[in-house]
């Protein structure tokens, strides 16, 4: 199952939740309002070489849309 990230409008409330994909939304925990699914960033977790563990954000992905990267044929 994979874990969410929530975030009620209501009392600004970010909580996870562990849910299965077919679910179709959250009530917050704090106030019980229907909260909203947010975008949260992907971690990568790899192996130095020292033999510790990096927990960082992936870089951020090229965009391939207009003006993103010369995808739409504009030009620009």
């Amino acid at each position: 199952m994979p874990l969410y990230e929530y975030f009620c409008p209501t009392c600004e409330h970010r909580f996870d939740k562990l849910q299965p994909m077919s679910a179709t939304g959250a009530d917050c925990p704090n106030c019980e309002q229907p909260a909203r699914r947010a975008l949260s960033v992907f971690a990568s977790i790899t192996r130095g070489g020292s033999g510790e563990m990096d927990f960082s954000p992936m870089p951020p992905m090229g965009g391939g849309g207009c003006c993103g990267a010369g995808g739409c044929g504009c030009g620009h």
